[in-house]
């Protein structure tokens, strides 16, 4: 081989078989081309999405006709069958549009090789508005049920409010900005960092092309027991020191919550609890703990603990002169005549502390001699007398009385009476001469067998009271909660 390699002659023959080789490729690859048209096809391409240029969305909203077209294309087979659907591609320019109606016409993209045919639409319509913001509260919504027994509360949203942008004709068709909230048994309180919004129209059906700022929410949704809410009413225990009284007690809340089922919450209409005064070693304002425990039957009490606001000061006196006695319950038939005391007022010694002292006036004290249930006769009445909170009377324990005779009227009724007159007990303030007789008409609708109690004003009512001990034996009026 190596002899025939140095052998010029062959090496000439060799090179001009490689030329003739060269030759031949050279021209079957420069054939016409109208010799292998015979090997292409056409393809159609469905659903080619049509890609925007040259928009500006933070200002403005485009929508177009269609999204995709039918793109015809024509190559070989190789050429067809082995391009991806995405290397064609379909695109509109936007540069420059102002709000309104434009049609603008299409642009396409083919793979090497391929030829375009036909494209269906070749055009499209743009429509342009001004993108708008309006802010929506946030609101919940829920779907299940919690577990038995249990009830939803008021969700807490962070934060509440949410933007929704929109282009300027829609924005008007958004009804709320909703989370929901799916619930299946839960006995906790629900809590969710990032619940997610939804813009929905006044049908309920939701607008799904709204862009909401922020996309989601934090929410806490409390899931309890039923509970109750109950006037907080604060009696006392202990003993206060020296001449010590109460002139004033605020606590931090007016209510709590009281929780339970149904049927117990049903019976109960206020929260008592019970403080400890023997702490208080001096006059002046001390914040003293008070402990709440739920009522029997009931699961718990929120808030748990309260501040109480305990105001004390020296025990003062002062004598509230000509209070005067208000008549009730005279029956029908019968005339009532007070005869002692004959100026048909008393006067009152009461104890508390001094700034409360100088705000009491006759306004505030209530003094009944109550008559009601008692027969014609001449009756000893103990009266009943109403005093403002932390307020007591001197001397308490001798009860004090008035005389009133009540009789039968000696001329009878005139059959001309109105039947609506009823009977009317006069007030003290426009009483008779001493020694004139107070009449009560009889009713004809009880037939003059049962008597008639007039609903005595709030200051003729005699208070609640619990008795609050003080270093002088003296007693001090404790009612509802609140200060003076």
């Amino acid at each position: 081989m190596d002899k025939w390699m140095k052998n010029n002659n062959f090496n000439k023959i060799l090179a001009l078989v490689f030329g003739v080789i060269l030759w031949t490729i050279v021209h079957v690859d420069t054939e016409p081309t109208n010799q292998t048209t015979v090997n292409t096809e056409s393809k159609i391409i469905e659903n080619v999405k049509i890609a925007r240029s040259g928009f500006d969305d933070e200002k403005y909203i485009y929508t177009m006709d269609v999204d995709s077209v039918r793109l015809e294309v024509r190559g070989k087979r190789s050429d067809l069958n082995f391009k991806l659907s995405d290397a064609y591609k379909v695109s509109v320019d936007l540069s420059g549009l102002q709000p309104g109606d434009t049609t603008l016409p299409l642009n396409y993209s083919l793979p090497s090789g391929v030829l375009y045919e036909s494209m269906e639409p070749k055009q499209v319509n743009v429509h342009v508005e001004l993108r708008t913001t309006k802010s929506f509260p946030v609101t919940i919504s829920t779907k299940g049920e919690p577990a038995a027994g249990y009830q939803v509360g008021t969700p807490v949203i962070q934060p509440e409010t949410a933007e929704v942008t929109l282009a300027d004709s829609e924005l008007s068709r958004v009804a709320k900005v909703q989370g929901i909230i799916e619930l299946d048994g839960e006995s906790e309180t629900f809590k969710e960092k990032k619940l997610k919004l939804y813009a929905y129209d006044s049908s309920g059906k939701e607008i799904e092309d709204a862009v909401i700022e922020p996309a989601s929410v934090s929410v806490e949704l409390p899931i309890t027991l039923p509970f109750k809410s109950l006037p907080l009413d604060i009696s006392f225990s202990g003993q206060l020191p020296g001449s010590l009284v109460v002139s004033r007690v605020t606590p931090e809340v007016d209510a709590v919550n009281v929780f339970g089922n149904k049927e117990v919450l049903a019976g109960l209409s206020s929260y008592e609890a019970t403080l400890d005064l023997s702490s208080i070693t001096s006059a002046g304002t001390q914040q003293l703990p008070l402990e709440l425990k739920p009522p029997e039957g009931a699961t718990k009490v929120d808030p748990g603990t309260v501040k109480v606001s305990v105001t004390t000061a020296e025990i003062a006196q002062r004598t509230i002169e000509a209070v005067p006695i208000k008549l009730q319950g005279v029956a029908n038939g019968l005339t009532a005549l007070m005869t002692d005391p004959s100026s048909k007022t008393v006067s009152l010694t009461v104890s508390g502390a001094p700034t409360l002292l100088d705000q009491l006036d006759q306004d505030n004290i209530s003094v009944v001699a109550d008559v009601g249930g008692y027969a014609a006769g001449v009756h000893q009445i103990t009266l009943q007398v109403s005093l403002p909170r932390f307020i007591s009377l001197v001397n308490s324990a001798q009860p004090l009385t008035a005389t009133v005779d009540l009789q039968v009227p000696s001329t009878p009724e005139s059959s001309e009476a109105p039947a609506t007159e009823t009977a009317v007990t006069p007030e003290p303030s426009s009483e008779p001469a001493a020694g004139e007789e107070i009449t009560a008409e009889p009713s004809p609708s009880h037939n003059g067998d049962s008597a008639a109690t007039p609903t005595p004003s709030p200051t003729e009512s005699t208070a609640e009271s619990s008795s609050i001990p003080t270093g002088n034996g003296n007693s001090n009026n404790a009612g509802s909660t609140g200060g003076t």
